[in-house]
């Protein structure tokens, strides 16, 4: 469920990044009577198998916006933002210790975030630096509670299970669900919940499996989606995993009604699999058709340097998370983490994922579900009237 980029990157050396920085400005001190620039820092896995060059770019997009306008209005100052960022290339050690170095030695008042796992590890340490860390691509029922300094704006797995087993209502099945997930804890909630859903829809779960990322044999786990008779298959692996199964169905003769990649499918590589992706759902954030605001700013900006529409709602996310940051730093009227965390939890905005509200340190953003049609997604959920967007093709 969390939309990102996978690619393969050159080199895997630690790198910087600087977006609207004021010169060779250094970072300013707390307190609003400063002048200076106010520090944001992420960590974030920008080369390895997980790129999040597209989120980084909306980070960028907002910060750039608001320093081109002279800066952002902290208690009747302007003020610059100076965003580091540094490439944990999708290390959990190395994130921990650049967040302690963003924070301890480069002053950042606050903190963006990065992906999936790295979201959740990240928490523990904003509890313990005391300084607020706003994020997305972690849905919000996967922040496990924590002292009150992160912030998750993301999509709500139950939503996204609802809407599954709506659209599966459109076509005829048996109503019996193959469920594969990573056997982590992610992945073990996340049957749990869609096996739970689905039952109060009718579903049955015909067959449950949990399997160890990096599986490249899946014939046990097709033979019992086989067996049991599932004509709906829902899968939340890495895509290596899910490119692995897709490919062994088809050659041993698994033909789902219905499949959905819950994490696997996010990425553009899906694409690469051909005929044997197309018709697989996928749960996005963000479409170019379902009228959030930004979308024509993102489009234009982005559009040519990110054809692929998870990247595209990738940047949208990006650009929403740093606007809700940058509301709760006016908000206060001050650079002082603690003053920022205050305000957070009355930042109420609309921004590119639609509006904010936050609930618990949650705030639920909307959620959408896409097909996957020759190389692209077409949205084709929710309906219009009584019918999808784009009519459900299925795996062939």
């Amino acid at each position: 469920m969390i939309p990102r980029s996978l690619r393969v990157a050159a080199g895997a050396a630690s790198l910087l990044l600087m977006a609207g920085c004021a010169g060779n400005a250094t970072p300013s001190s707390s307190g609003s009577g400063s002048t200076g620039p106010i520090v944001v820092g992420a960590s974030m896995a920008l080369s390895g198998q997980i790129n999040l060059a597209s989120t980084l770019a909306g980070y960028q997009m907002k910060i750039n916006e608001i320093n081109k306008a002279g800066g952002l209005d902290v208690g009747g100052a302007k003020r610059k933002i100076q965003l580091k960022v540094l490439d944990n290339r999708g290390d959990t050690s190395t994130m921990l210790q650049q967040v302690r170095t963003l924070v301890l030695n480069d002053g950042a008042s606050a903190l963006l975030g990065s992906c999936c796992q790295e979201n959740i590890d990240m928490e523990a340490q904003a509890d313990a630096l005391k300084v607020p860390l706003v994020e997305v691509d972690l849905p919000v029922e996967l922040l496990p509670p924590g002292k009150g300094y992160t912030w998750d704006a993301f999509q709500s797995l139950a939503d996204a299970a609802h809407q599954l087993y709506q659209i599966a209502g459109t076509i005829s099945t048996n109503k019996k669900t193959l469920i594969v997930t990573d056997n982590d804890a992610q992945g073990i909630s996340t049957a749990k919940l869609w096996t739970q859903l689905g039952q109060q829809a009718g579903f049955t779960a015909a067959s449950t499996k949990a399997v160890p990322t990096g599986t490249t044999d899946f014939s046990n786990v097709i033979a019992s989606g086989k067996s049991s008779g599932a004509q709906i298959l829902i899968a939340s692996m890495t895509p290596p995993d899910c490119f692995a199964m897709w490919k062994q169905m088809k050659a041993l003769a698994y033909t789902p009604k219905l499949a959905i990649g819950l994490q696997c499918a996010q990425t553009p590589g899906w694409g690469s699999l051909g005929s044997l992706g197309n018709g697989t759902l996928v749960v996005v954030n963000w479409t170019k058709t379902a009228g959030l605001p930004y979308t024509a700013q993102v489009i234009k900006e982005y559009g040519a340097k990110f054809p692929s529409l998870t990247d595209l709602a990738s940047v949208a996310g990006g650009y929403h998370a740093a606007d809700i940051l940058l509301a709760a730093i006016k908000q206060a009227g001050s650079d002082h983490p603690q003053a920022i965390n205050k305000a957070m939890g009355t930042v109420r905005i609309t921004s590119a994922l639609g509006l904010n509200s936050f609930k618990n340190n949650k705030s639920i953003t909307p959620t959408y579900l896409g097909q996957w049609e020759n190389g692209g997604i077409a949205q084709v959920w929710p309906t219009k009237g009584a019918v999808p967007l784009k009519p459900l093709s299925g795996l062939k």
